[in-house]
């Protein structure tokens, strides 16, 4: 009976055991739960509120280089996909460019040298006794025109000018012709003309059956370059070349590339040239200097050398290209029309250059006439309306 009750006691002690463990768990299971979810909630809030804030900050971070990225475009362009090279960037070295421009003074030291560089080849020729050619007087003149019109002194411009006047015998000839020239500048060679503006060319200046062309004056060769003579077309053929009026030789030149060129004198106002003559005659040869000259400057001869009408005085092949002569009359009794033209108005050359077939009477100016071909060089094409008409 003992034993059966103590087992009882057992059995209770047990099932109280059992039920107080399950009593716990479920309190216990009821207490953790809510702890589970209070914990979840609050870990939700708070990841919740870190990406809130981490959102903002990426935004911020995003709108900050935003700003930087407009700042850097608006000094750096992007590359301009038509061209090869990107837009210019704007730079100190694009807003103060370097200097290239030579020092305010390296213009008034150019100008003195050309100064000087004149001079000296003036000097030169009045040395060696040279006179200067039309056009070689006309170039320098030109270059003092640019010299003066640059600012130097007028004062040395002028006294170059005399020297010119003195080495060339056109310059004065038509001086003498205007009266107007100082008795100073006056040569001994002015002297022995007769005044005769309208001279008559009664005989041939060459063979006419060897002439295949005549250009007319005036042209315009590159540089440009006028020329205000005609050109004989021989074809490389050897003529004669003659004396179409009583006239004297009173300078010329011997030159590498001439190899002559001669000035004569018809009277006081009349004055005719011949050039790219190759086989003077001995008389004319014995004048000049025997090596021929660099450049085109008319020469001092010996003495001057009078021809009869019709008398040879040379005969020629011409130019070694074309095979072509120059025959040009210039008279100072009458103008042209460059003598209103301020780019040409500086030479009497120019000016006074006439045709010189007009001198011719009637039956021998036909056949120069018969002979013209203004198109015939190419290099110089007629510039405007020709002294011949």
């Amino acid at each position: 009976m003992m034993r059966q009750g103590f087992l009882n006691i057992i059995v209770l002690a047990v099932v109280a055991a059992v039920a107080a463990g399950i009593g716990g768990y479920l309190l216990i299971s009821q207490k953790i739960t809510p702890l589970k979810e209070v914990q979840k909630n609050d870990a939700g809030e708070a990841n919740s509120k870190q990406t809130d804030v981490e959102a903002e900050d990426i935004a911020e971070t995003a709108e900050y280089k935003k700003r930087e990225d407009n700042a850097v475009n608006k000094t750096i362009q992007p590359v301009d996909p038509r061209k090869n090279q990107p837009p210019q960037i704007k730079s100190a070295q694009n807003i103060h460019p370097v200097q290239t421009s030579p020092p305010q003074n390296q213009p008034a030291v150019n100008l003195n040298q050309q100064f000087v560089a004149i001079e000296n080849e003036l000097m030169e020729s009045k040395k060696k006794g040279y006179n200067l050619a039309p056009e070689h007087s006309e170039r320098i003149s030109r270059d003092l025109d640019d010299l003066g019109r640059r600012g130097y002194s007028g004062v040395e411009i002028e006294r170059l000018r005399k020297m010119i006047f003195e080495l060339s015998p056109h310059l004065q000839d038509q001086e003498k012709q205007n009266q107007t020239a100082p008795s100073a500048y006056v040569s001994a060679a002015q002297a022995k003309c007769q005044s005769n503006s309208a001279p008559v060319f009664a005989n041939d200046i060459t063979d006419m059956s060897k002439v295949n062309y005549i250009a007319p004056p005036p042209t315009m060769g590159a540089g440009p370059s006028l020329k205000p003579h005609s050109y004989i077309g021989t074809d490389h053929a050897r003529v004669p070349v003659y004396a179409p009026i009583d006239m004297t030789l009173i300078t010329g030149a011997h030159t590498v590339g001439g190899p002559y060129g001669f000035i004569f004198r018809i009277s006081c106002e009349v004055q005719l040239r011949f050039g790219h003559i190759t086989e003077p005659i001995q008389e004319i040869k014995d004048v000049f200097p025997s090596t021929p000259a660099q450049d085109s400057r008319d020469q001092k001869i010996d003495h001057e050398i009078f021809f009869k009408a019709g008398e040879v005085i040379a005969y020629t092949t011409g130019t070694e290209m074309a095979g072509n002569w120059d025959f040009g009359v210039y008279n100072s009794a009458t103008s042209n029309r460059y003598a209103s033209d301020p780019q040409w108005n500086i030479s009497a050359t120019y000016t006074t250059a006439v045709c010189p077939f007009d001198y011719f009477p009637a039956n021998l100016k036909s056949v120069y006439f018969s002979k013209f071909n203004s198109a015939i060089l190419g290099g110089n094409p007629p510039h405007g309306e020709s002294f011949c008409r």
